[in-house]
């Protein structure tokens, strides 16, 4: 990190934590004191993915000593009155720090998607100008003067994939094979990078707000920066685990622990994770027999589908469950517009999750517009 890096870095950090510790301020007499420790860990969030997990790890002590010093009796040193109180800042500064590493790690995730988008887009470039060629030696130069324009890394990368391209140009239906399967990885990348992308720049764009000397924030402003940043970090670490289930589902690692669950627990569960459960109105049938599942995975199956519905609809989204012959139905239905996919990383792990448990995921229209997203468990 070069020195102008460094300054930003550190300026950076200083202006959250003094934004965190001005709202602990502000917010003193309205509530207990210990209980506005917590949010010093949005400025502990915001840092590691702007600025690295090191100066995370200085944000999270720092703030556990400013804390201690402006707030916590006695104030004005950094000695406790209540011994506890030093369990519960070690515990605050432990558990900001794991989550700094996963949002530093967010952050790396979403710069490799962007590298292999690139590394997919110059392997789908090669592939199409092989398709076009005829004779063997016409191939392997087209394969040549294609890969000439892309970068000595991703040249590197794709040195064994050029070694295979003779046998491949001989087989022209193995080619197209591996056409599709580059044009899905392509796609899957493509809209990763997206996904990552966007938290990331609405977090930069709050952090700026914070920052900029040309604002005058109020409390409540600063607050609800504060708030977009902890929500967005919130987005980052749910996309970094449903990569983790797509590669666990794909690499067939994901055994389920299949036990008896209340229906209505599974979805409570699910609701309670998503962005805006307040948007989410929930429907049980009567006498529901427990479904047996592994609850862990049902409940990332539920938040994906409800996820999807609070994304592409601003209309409540309802949630229906009720028995249907020898199975538990959970009906996740929206009034979302015609542009509501029915493909993605979301959809592949819930129909992924669902199968392992010996249940389905079907999607269909709803009358009126919008979808309707249907869970089935066993009983």
């Amino acid at each position: 990190m070069n020195a102008r890096r460094q300054l930003t870095a550190i300026a950076g950090s200083a202006a959250v934590l003094g934004a965190a510790t001005g709202l602990v301020y502000a917010l003193r007499p309205i509530a207990p004191v210990l209980s506005l420790g917590v949010l010093y860990t949005p400025a502990v969030l915001a840092t590691a993915v702007l600025f690295g997990l090191g100066f995370a790890i200085a944000v999270a002590i720092a703030s556990m000593l400013t804390f201690n010093f402006l707030f916590l009796e006695p104030v004005g040193t950094l000695t406790l009155a209540d011994g506890r109180n030093w369990t519960a800042l070690a515990a605050y500064v432990v558990t900001a720090v794991v989550v700094s590493e996963l949002a530093t790690r967010a952050r790396r995730q979403a710069k490799e998607a962007e590298q292999r988008e690139r590394e997919a887009a110059l392997l789908a470039d090669a592939a199409a100008a092989l398709l076009q060629a005829g004779p063997l030696d016409e191939i392997l130069e087209r394969a040549d003067q294609v890969l000439a324009g892309g970068d000595e890394i991703a040249h590197r990368r794709f040195d064994s994939a050029l070694d295979s391209l003779q046998a491949l140009a001989a087989e022209r239906e193995r080619l197209d094979g591996l056409q599709r399967s580059d044009a899905i990885k392509t796609a899957v990348l493509q809209s990763v990078s997206h996904d990552f992308r966007t938290p990331l720049a609405t977090i930069s764009s709050a952090i700026d707000g914070l920052q900029s000397p040309e604002l005058t924030l109020t409390t409540a402003d600063r607050a609800e920066l504060m708030e977009t940043i902890r929500l967005e970090v919130t987005r980052l670490i749910r996309l970094v685990e449903n990569l983790l289930d797509l590669s666990r589902l794909q690499v067939g690692a994901a055994e389920p622990h299949l036990a008896l669950w209340p229906v209505d627990e599974l979805i409570d569960r699910a609701v309670a994770e998503v962005r805006e459960p307040e948007r989410v109105s929930v429907t049980i049938g009567s006498a529901l027999p427990p479904a047996s599942v592994d609850d862990v995975q049902i409940q990332r199956v539920l938040v994906n589908l409800i996820e999807n519905a609070l994304k592409f609809s601003r209309a409540t989204v309802e949630i229906i469950a009720r028995l249907d012959t020898r199975s538990v139905v959970i009906e996740v239905l929206d009034r979302g517009g015609a542009g509501a996919p029915g493909a993605g990383i979301g959809l592949s792990i819930a129909r992924g999750f669902a199968a392992l448990n010996h249940g389905s995921v079907d999607l269909e229209p709803r009358p009126g517009g919008g979808t309707t997203a249907r869970l089935a468990l066993p009983v």
